[in-house]
């Protein structure tokens, strides 16, 4: 039993290893991506996307492998579950200081990932207010009457070439 228990722990350990690297990689991505947002260059922008996608992918991965390992030794799913076989585990391993070192990875990139849509958003508030402009029409209101985020822009031909 003894061996079974350093096989669950070591095969955990992994898993938080690689989730702390890619934490750190997205981390380092979202921060870029936020330069790139800023300078506007699309290029960069759709490079860096492609690449938090392969990484955010990957994340997935390794979530899905820790939930099925809690599900195989019948502890649950969630975070519940990990915890609960955290528990099992013990303290001796070290894993719930780097669980919980990942969870401060994953908030922190979290924030950035949030610091970057609202980035997005404000840019793409002013995109809508110059074609407004162009269009000769009113903005569209930021809500609708049911409080949903208006999404569509008023549309005129301006022309054909």
């Amino acid at each position: 039993m003894a061996q079974a228990v350093r096989d669950v722990a070591s095969h955990i350990g992994r898993i938080l290893g690689e989730e702390r690297v890619l934490l750190g990689e997205l981390g380092r991505l979202l921060e870029e991506e936020r330069q790139v947002l800023k300078e506007a260059a699309p290029e960069a922008i759709e490079r860096v996307g492609a690449t938090r996608q392969r990484c955010v992918e990957a994340l997935s991965r390794l979530d899905a492998e820790r939930s099925d390992a809690c599900k195989l030794l019948s502890y649950g799913t969630g975070r519940t579950g990990f915890e609960k076989l955290l528990d099992a585990l013990g303290p001796a391993a070290g894993l719930r200081e780097r669980w919980h070192a990942n969870l401060e990875l994953a908030r922190h990139c979290r924030e950035l990932n949030d610091r970057n849509g609202a980035l997005v958003s404000a840019k793409l508030n002013f995109v809508q207010k110059q074609l407004s402009v162009l269009r000769g029409t009113a903005p569209p209101p930021v809500y609708g009457r049911t409080l949903q985020r208006a999404s569509a822009l008023g549309s005129r031909d301006l022309g054909r070439a």
